[in-house]
């Protein structure tokens, strides 16, 4: 049964919320008093200091024996805790308050990643009540209270700098399945679920594959400034190189983007990875962005006929919580939206709109990562010792060597990847930018999705969209297109029926790049030539057991294929793949990895045969 729990997402019901007779057992049980406090502080101490993390000799320091002197990948020492039963956090907030005493000795070069198991989360409130017995960790607790989870099952990575929190809200044998990671101590003896059976190359984890830390990041849109942001914070030296004249110059390049996860009628692994990745989303613009570039106002997906209504009450059925997901009637929503709608449906309270080029700049800023803008790669080739040589033209013309490369610009890679089959299309998309005007043009008080789009208005103009076009490349704005983005906005938005092309105040065309699943790439690549060589018996045998490990290739990533759902996915990529590049336990579920995987299509092709 292991073995299947790795393979599926998290089952319904999606909320974990205990019943008030639990929780009020659950606060009773967890209640410990200053001095019970301490005396948990001292045993925790001596676990640490018995797995020679911590040395303790009247004073607390890191054991860099242990943890190595420099770290995996050249990135600075990680810590990886796993904590078999969360509670109110107390063995989280000791450790961590453990971390800092030890690491004023030692410059507080090193990370700690902590990840624990929830199956019965409290409620914030309970969390508040239990943390005002704990006067000694009050700077530390308000902190995890900020950004303290809603009971959704699934993963939740709380960011605290060079502390993580992954807290994985799930029934124990499921989330101990899911959980990949190797860790230093593990509290309440618990120990990951192995598989003891076959697990397929492609499954397996990429360890240790880049021995240094100089990374180029290619793109500098959302994917690649969130890459380099979730690589900096594991200490390693980036550099990121976009072709354009300034950040977020192609598909990130838009006025106003939501942030949006459309959920599927049942579990299933890019429900949860979009659901988790909306959440995620959230969380970074909260830390990292000013709010006058975002607006957690809400967002209404309308049932606009009766096979979406059908779909969407069974998307409620699927029991998350009220507090993050609700179902509004026509009239209902009409109050939100604070004009007529066409329907009702559901309702986002905590999702919204956010300014990507703001938000590249950002997360671009805060990675202090080297940015060399009006330069385009040229050339690109792995050498003997496993070094990346990148010829460059334009602003920084001249050749330069990395111990790895992400590659991070959507449909460019193709062009980057020439000898891979990278499986990536593009789609032409136009967003028209209409003149907010009070009698017959007022835009919606939050986000509103139907077809298209519509967000609130921003400096007198709202956004509409996207036309989606297979067909062409043409970079012109197209008349027709804002027809039918007009068309798109009357649909959701009565009121706007009226509307003519005077109202069109501009517009923007990009080009997204969508994977077949519609699932982006991220991981590390492989030799394509070599895959399909020494695992072509799968042609004959899907179910055929290799002992052979998969030829990846030494230091080449990528994190690409966003499609138009990149600003809930790319985040969220950017730190499995720094995860996997620093050897740190993952954020998210296997299935949810395994299910990115950037070489799951030469697979599944040898398997139907098409190769």
């Amino acid at each position: 049964m292991k073995t299947s729990y790795a393979k599926k997402a998290f089952s319904d019901p999606q909320s974990l919320a205990a019943t008030p007779e639990v929780a009020a057992s659950l606060v009773a049980k967890l209640q410990k008093s200053p001095l019970e406090v301490d005396q948990r502080l001292n045993k925790l101490e001596a676990v640490f200091a018995e797995s020679r993390i911590f040395l303790s000799n009247n004073t607390l320091s890191l054991n860099a024996a242990a943890l190595g002197d420099t770290g995996m990948c050249g990135a600075k020492p990680t810590v990886e805790v796993l904590d078999k039963n969360f509670g109110a956090g107390l063995d989280f907030l000791l450790t961590w308050k453990l971390w800092l005493q030890a690491g004023k000795h030692c410059g507080l070069t090193s990370t700690l990643s902590y990840l624990a198991i929830s199956e019965q989360p409290l409620c914030l409130g309970d969390i508040k009540q239990l943390h005002r017995s704990w006067p000694q960790l009050k700077s530390l607790s308000l902190k995890l209270q900020k950004q303290y989870p809603s009971a959704i099952k699934g993963f939740h990575q709380l960011d605290f700098g060079k502390v993580k929190l992954i807290l994985v809200q799930a029934e124990s044998q499921h989330a101990r399945a899911q959980v990949q990671g190797k860790f230093d101590v593990c509290l309440g003896d618990l120990e990951i679920a192995t598989n003891n059976g076959y697990i397929p190359p492609w499954q397996r984890p990429t360890l240790g594959v880049t021995q240094k830390s100089k990374v180029a990041v290619i793109g500098a849109g959302i994917s690649g400034t969130a890459t380099a942001y979730s690589l900096s914070q594991r200490g390693f030296d980036v550099t990121l190189i976009e072709r354009g004249q300034a950040l977020a110059s192609g598909a990130s390049g838009n006025r106003q983007g939501m942030l949006y996860a459309k959920l599927p009628d049942n579990a299933t692994i890019a429900g949860q990875f979009h659901q988790q990745g909306l959440q995620h989303s959230m969380g970074q613009l909260k830390r990292c962005l000013d709010a006058k570039y975002w607006q957690a106002c809400g967002l209404l997906q309308l049932a606009t006929n009766a096979k979406q209504v059908a779909q969407m009450q069974a998307v409620m059925q699927r029991g998350y919580p009220l507090s993050w997901l609700q179902w509004l009637e026509q009239d209902a929503a009409e109050e939100l939206a604070q004009q007529p709608l066409s329907a009702g449906g559901l309702y986002f309270p905590h999702s919204g709109w956010v300014s990507p080029v703001d938000w590249c700049e950002s997360l671009c800023d805060q990675s202090g990562a080297n940015v060399w803008l009006a330069t385009d790669v040229v050339g690109m080739q792995q050498t003997q010792n496993h070094v990346w040589h990148l010829t460059l033209a334009g602003a920084y013309s001249g050749d330069y060597e990395f111990d790895a490369v992400v590659i991070a610009n959507a449909n460019g890679a193709k062009d980057l990847l020439a000898k891979q089959s990278i499986s990536l299309k593009s789609i032409r998309g136009q967003v028209s930018y209409i003149a907010a005007d009070k009698e017959l043009g007022q835009s919606p008080a939050l986000v509103v999705c139907g077809e298209g789009y519509v967000t609130p208005a921003q400096q007198g103009v709202f956004a509409v969209g996207a036309s989606y076009n297979l067909h062409t490349v043409d970079m012109a704005l197209s008349a027709q297109d804002h027809t039918d983005n007009l068309s798109r906005l009357s649909e959701v938005l009565p009121r706007h029926k009226k509307l003519g092309s005077n109202s069109i105040a501009g517009g923007r065309v990009s080009f997204r790049a969508v994977t077949p699943d519609y699932l982006p790439l991220v991981g590390q690549l492989a030799d394509e030539s070599k895959v399909l060589d020494r695992f072509a018996k799968l042609r004959q045998d899907a179910n055929y057991k290799f002992a052979e490990e998969m030829p990846y290739l030494a230091g080449l990533y990528i994190n690409a294929g966003h499609g138009s759902k990149g600003l809930i996915t790319a985040p969220l990529s950017a730190e499995i793949l720094a995860s996997q590049m620093a050897n740190q336990s993952l954020p998210v579920a296997q299935c949810v990895a395994w299910g990115l995987d950037p070489n799951r299509f030469i697979v599944r092709d040898l398997i139907r045969r098409k190769r």
